[in-house]
């Protein structure tokens, strides 16, 4: 596991905290370990990753909504998630090859020195800002 993976798993681990699944990418040249959860956020389950490897970055990653982009809900969709990646500076919203909306917040660690109460902080923005603008992605999403 890299330094950073480490570090995080022995602050959960202090902290008596139970909600991940951990995941060494075998075969990865850059280390990498997925830390695997969910966020609830209007009911729903929303898949959740923290991502840590060898770069000086650290990634929160959430699953909003699979299969969010179709041809039916495409203009008011990526107008919202434009308008939302234009407001809201430490995270940008985005879809994969499968349509599914994504959003990533991405912060740097140097020299390996990973505080897990940030990372929670990290988790902490992206629930806060997902209570505050589920309800508007998904009524797009579902039109």
């Amino acid at each position: 596991m890299n330094a950073k993976a480490e570090k995080f798993q022995n602050y959960l681990n202090e902290k008596e905290i139970h909600v991940f699944e951990t995941e060494e990418i075998e075969g990865d040249e850059r280390g990498t370990a997925v830390f695997r959860s969910y966020i609830t956020v209007e009911g729903q389950r929303l898949p959740t990753v923290l991502i840590l490897d060898n770069s000086v970055f650290a990634v929160v990653r959430v699953q909003i909504s699979p299969k969010a982009l179709t041809e039916e809900n495409r203009a008011e969709v990526l107008g919202i998630v434009n308008e939302q990646n234009s407001k809201y500076k430490p995270f940008k919203l985005y879809f994969n090859e499968e349509n599914n909306l994504l959003v990533d917040f991405c912060t740097v660690i140097e020299n390996d020195d990973l505080n897990g109460d940030t990372i929670y902080l990290m988790f902490d923005v992206v629930i806060n800002y997902l209570n505050e603008n589920y309800r508007e992605l998904m009524k797009a999403v579902w039109k």
